[in-house]
């Protein structure tokens, strides 16, 4: 293919040897040259050129901490978030919508919940659920991922009754009388979907390409799944691999679930899961150490203000110790969930533990949400070089439930996005989508403005300029995936994977950020969303 020269824009590429630019060539999937029009059109005469009218570009964003193929299959599912349901009367009329024009499941599911933007401040419950349907089962998720309820015939399929314990990890809601609510958190949620029909390779192939494309439009063109395995270890790659080989414009790096890494109580070598695609990277184990603040299973110090609970460690330290240095020892760089700060300060020290006991070099372990945080907890993230991968439009879509279960000053301890750059820490953005809904400009909006839905700024001091929140959104990001050799930023020899702006991301005020869209997004040289001119 001949090159292509892109000018009349302006560049931000993220490089610090060209900071700013003007124009670009590039062929097939990777750029040729970043720099001036004039010089580039002498080094490339026969490019076909491409007026950006004037518009502005940056590197395509990396999301390296979601969920594509749950996402995929959230996007077929019920929509409850809070736009759609507002409260529990709409949230059953959203479900029995659905229903009607899915007749043919054998299950009627719903995705996006989130009880602390609900009118009732509740969760709904198994009895708000059987006014969708007492003929077929119904399990709705919580938002977070880490909940979710299901109607008195999907419990009765699960065969949760009163007397049912709660699951290691998880918790069966019960009401005052010790029947089940029908709330299901953590691994209890298990106890239910794992009697949910199978998911046939097919739909895993169309769930890819489905999240893949409507990733693309938010401008996203690599992205980390973090919970690969969670039902099939190698047909979840393999779907990955197909729909990945078919076209879907995503690069991927698969976060593998670290109990689906052994096999016969032998760890798996990173070496060992093959992939099956280029466009599909492996490299990393999952850990989980804790659970969400919306659901109050993070795992505090000190109690929650509205439960009085202090959440829950999903393994004990004992558990956790042998996924961590099993992990290490077996060479994966390990991202390990952890959002409270009882469950930050367990995980860092077993992270020390294990890279004395194994040196590694530029092992790069993850903590991932990192959301509450005192100075010592940063000082030992900046000792170990571990990275925070923080998500700054969860203040913006769920802030105050933090603050109704943190209290003020806690809250305004999350995120803190300012406080780990100044102590050198490495940090990435991404949004863990589809827990909110993941577009990147208004997750750099979000770390600009910290303002919670009913506008309280939680840690003014922890914002972030526009270009700093996109960095860590490109180049943090990959660097957060060992992939900075070919994503990232914009310069000779990297993919050519950029996104163009409507407006100047630079001087754009936040109150205006919201008229900033994505006009086209670029993936390997070729338009994906939009239209580059």
């Amino acid at each position: 293919m001949p090159e292509t020269l892109l000018h009349n824009v302006t560049i931000y590429t993220m490089d610090e040897q060209q900071p700013v630019a003007s124009a670009m060539v590039w062929r097939d999937e990777s750029i040729l040259a970043v720099g001036e029009a004039g010089d580039l059109s002498a080094r490339y005469p026969s490019a076909r050129r491409v007026d950006g009218g004037g518009l502005f570009v940056v590197p395509g964003f990396n999301d390296c901490h979601c969920h594509i193929l749950a996402y995929g299959l959230d996007l077929s599912a019920a929509n409850l978030s809070p736009e759609h349901a507002p409260d529990v009367p709409a949230l059953v009329a959203q479900l029995r919508r659905w229903a009607e024009e899915h007749p043919d499941s054998e299950w009627i599911t719903g995705s996006f919940y989130d009880q602390n933007r609900m009118a009732e401040r509740r969760h709904p419950t198994r009895y708000d659920l059987d006014r969708v349907s007492a003929d077929k089962p119904v399990f709705i998720e919580h938002t977070s991922k880490h909940g979710g309820v299901a109607n008195s015939l999907a419990l009765k399929v699960a065969g949760i009754t009163r007397e049912t314990p709660d699951p290691p990890g998880g918790t069966i809601e019960r009401d005052a009388a010790g029947e089940p609510t029908g709330v299901l958190l953590e691994s209890a949620v298990e106890l239910v979907t794992k009697h949910q029909p199978p998911l046939s390779h097919a739909r895993r192939v169309e769930a890819v390409h489905l999240a893949a494309q409507a990733m693309a439009e938010k401008g996203i063109t690599a992205a980390a799944d973090a919970s690969t395995g969670w039902g099939d270890l190698q047909g979840e790659i393999a779907a990955y691999a197909q729909a990945v080989n078919e076209g879907a414009p995503l690069r991927v790096t698969l976060m593998i679930l670290a109990g689906a890494l052994r096999r016969d109580g032998a760890w798996m070598h990173p070496q060992d899961v093959r992939t099956g695609s280029d466009g599909v990277r492996n490299g990393i184990a999952k850990v989980f150490a804790d659970g969400a603040l919306t659901t109050r299973t993070a795992a505090l110090k000190e109690p929650f203000v509205d439960t009085g609970t202090t959440g829950m460690l999903l393994h004990s330290e004992e558990e956790l110790e042998n996924y961590v240095m099993g992990a290490h020892r077996a060479g994966w760089q390990i991202a390990t969930h952890a959002i409270g700060d009882r469950a930050i300060e367990m995980v860092l020290h077993l992270y020390a533990q294990a890279m004395q006991a194994s040196p590694r070099p530029d092992i790069r372990h993850r903590v991932e949400h990192c959301m509450l945080l005192d100075d010592a907890l940063i000082a030992r993230l900046r000792e170990l070089g571990v990275v925070a991968v923080l998500q700054p439009e969860f203040v913006a879509r769920l802030g105050d439930a933090y603050r109704y279960g943190l209290g003020e000053e806690r809250a305004r301890r999350l995120n803190r996005v300012a406080s780990l750059l100044k102590a050198g820490v490495p940090v990435a953005f991404s949004s863990d989508l589809p827990v909110v809904s993941g577009a990147p400009l208004d997750g750099i909006r979000a770390a600009m403005q910290r303002q919670t839905p009913h506008g309280v700024v939680l840690g003014e001091t922890e914002s972030v300029d526009a270009l700093t929140a996109i960095r860590l959104y490109t180049k943090g990001s990959a660097y957060a995936v060992h992939d900075e050799a070919h994503t990232g930023s914009l310069s000779a020899g990297k993919r050519a994977d950029f996104v163009v702006l409507s407006r100047d991301p630079a001087s754009t005020p936040v109150e205006e950020w919201g008229d900033l869209r994505v006009v086209a997004t670029v993936f390997g040289g070729r338009v994906v969303a939009g239209r580059l001119a």
